[in-house]
């Protein structure tokens, strides 16, 4: 069986699997019944975690058609049959979120797999964290064919690094995700800090700032392919959605009664900031609530 080369020296791993070398420049290997990404006009928030696994996967294989072979995605996890974001409004901490996670990479690492001969490929997961309480792991696929072998990360932290930039440069055309990282999307003080020069952008870096991993993954030319976001507007609620190659789209319902996502802003090469949406909410007269919960003000 064919594995994936795993030397990373910050993460120190008892058994590690292996990439083979033979086969470092194949190319991607097409899978018959594999879904096409929806239209940005058919596009709409994931109604369940199928749902998600199925958007995700189909923006991974429109990526790769593409040429792209490294992805980010930063999907919502299911929590009582409800997908949920996992932000701070997630109740426990990153080991509660790492029970959610691993399986829906494992999920989402084989639906992108090839059966070879009617036998799927091999799943295996070991952790990235000595302590285990990191809740950071690493999911292989290997099959009997290497050109159908795929790595996924589960919620990468920024120590972890050196072991994404190693991996990725064994991996040669074989996808490798990054799911769920745990470094923030959203810019914080500590990213602004990193990314200055000199002493002030090493120490902002050294507290936790993500420019230098962002610059690395730059390098390695991963690509976000497929982000889920939340969050309330002038008393809406807003639902952001990434899925290549359709780029941004904004969805809104008026207030926790509207059971239905109406499109707002669709198609859009960069995120929508909070006033673009907020303005877009106004061109369509939608109207203002204090909260998601009260009647028009």
């Amino acid at each position: 069986m064919l594995c994936v080369l795993f030397l990373a020296e910050a993460v120190r791993l008892p058994s590690p699997p292996q990439f083979s070398h033979a086969s470092r420049a194949c190319a991607p290997t097409a899978t018959a019944a594999a879904p096409a990404a929806p239209a940005a006009s058919k596009l709409m928030p994931p109604r369940d975690r199928e749902d998600m696994l199925q958007q995700a996967s189909a923006c991974v294989r429109a990526a790769r058609a593409d040429g792209i072979n490294r992805y980010t995605l930063r999907c919502f996890l299911d929590r009582e049959n409800v997908l949920t974001p996992p932000d701070e409004s997630w109740t426990g901490g990153i080991m509660q979120l790492y029970a959610r996670a691993s399986p829906l990479v494992k999920d989402l690492l084989r639906s992108l797999s090839t059966d070879v001969a009617g036998v799927p490929p091999k799943l295996s997961e070991q952790r990235l964290d000595e302590s285990g309480v990191d809740g950071a792991s690493v999911w292989m696929a290997q099959s009997s064919q290497p050109q159908n072998d795929a790595v996924g990360f589960c919620q990468p932290s920024t120590e972890e690094v050196k072991a994404i930039s190693k991996l990725s440069e064994q991996a040669g055309s074989r996808p490798v995700l990054l799911v769920n990282p745990q470094w923030k999307e959203r810019d914080d003080p500590l990213d602004a800090l990193s990314r200055k020069e000199g002493l002030a952008g090493m120490l902002g870096n050294f507290l936790g700032g993500k420019a230098s991993t962002e610059a690395e993954l730059a390098r390695l030319d991963f690509r976000d392919v497929y982000t889920l976001a939340t969050y309330r507007c002038r008393g809406s609620l807003i639902y952001l959605q990434l899925a290549y190659p359709n780029g941004w789209t904004a969805f809104y319902r008026q207030g926790v009664e509207d059971e239905t996502w109406k499109p707002l802003i669709a198609g859009v090469d960069a995120r929508p900031t909070y006033q673009e949406v907020e303005q877009a909410l106004q061109d369509q007269g939608v109207p203002f609530r204090l909260t998601e919960f009260d009647s028009v003000v």
